[in-house]
């Protein structure tokens, strides 16, 4: 059986809400959002919402007559609909309580090479329905290059998240990292997590961890996959998983290696 929901708090720290997002460098970055709550969600009765919930509403491309994913205080999920939407607030009804969370029940960070063919952007919308935490972006060998973002349509990523996640009805959005290096990644903490894996075509099998992990780190290398210089760089700090037979196109791998981690530990399993 999948595990319950976690709150989004007592899960790894994020900005607090309604916070304004941290400045970084590059037009394809994007602060993540915990899922919307609200305190009370009666079927049926209106609530007024102020501004700090509207301004997360706007970013979400919500719309009046629209519907968006809100949790109670007691964690349970509920389809809400806008009647009222301005800058300063509003006022919605809810309308459906959703059978089963829409939040990944694992934290998962995906580290994935930068793709040629503006694959990124497929990239982006798939591991926003599939429940990915955190989007990282990363320069190796074989991958796009940073003065080849702007032909990839990076700033077109944080777009694909918006819109995948109200079409997916999740109630919160991943962060995109900026891009970065693979030696700045594992060197910094995001590269932390209780089951680290990466998927290759070289070795590998599949893990089986002690105990059900709550956050998974998925790395995904480029067409033509790692280097054998990266590939040694990632002994040690990742477990290789080969999942059958075929080699995948990169994207393929994504969805793959996704749906291979709900399955195993999250939300399918």
């Amino acid at each position: 059986m999948p595990r319950p929901f976690k709150p989004f708090n007592d899960r790894r720290p994020r900005r607090p809400e309604g916070g304004a997002p941290e400045r970084t460098s590059g037009p394809c970055f994007a602060p993540g959002d915990p899922p919307l709550e609200v305190a009370s969600l009666p079927l049926g009765t209106d609530f007024p919402f102020d501004a700090a919930l509207a301004r997360r509403l706007i970013r979400r491309e919500v719309n009046p007559k629209e519907a968006f994913t809100a949790a109670d205080a007691s964690g349970d999920f509920y389809r809400v609909s806008v009647k009222e939407l301005t800058p300063a607030g509003g006022v919605a009804v809810p309308y459906e309580k959703c059978a089963v969370s829409p939040e990944p029940v694992v934290d998962i960070t995906l580290a994935c090479a930068v793709l040629s063919r503006q694959r990124m952007l497929f990239v982006a919308q798939k591991a926003t329905e599939l429940g990915v935490t955190t989007l990282v972006p990363l320069f190796t060998e074989f991958s796009v290059k940073p003065d080849g973002l702007e032909h990839e349509k990076a700033h077109g990523w944080p777009g694909q998240v918006v819109r995948a996640a109200k079409q997916c009805r999740r109630s919160s959005l991943p962060e995109i990292r900026p891009p970065m290096t693979l030696d700045a990644f594992l060197a910094s903490p995001l590269a932390t997590a209780d089951l680290a894996l990466c998927l290759d075509n070289v070795g590998g099998e599949a893990p089986t961890p002690p105990a059900a992990p709550e956050r998974v780190l998925l790395l995904v290398g480029p067409e033509g996959g790692f280097s054998d210089g990266e590939r040694k760089k990632l002994a040690g700090k990742a477990l290789g998983w080969q999942l059958g037979g075929r080699v995948l196109r990169a994207e393929t791998a994504v969805l793959v290696g996704l749906c291979a981690v709900h399955l195993n530990w999250g939300d399918y399993a």
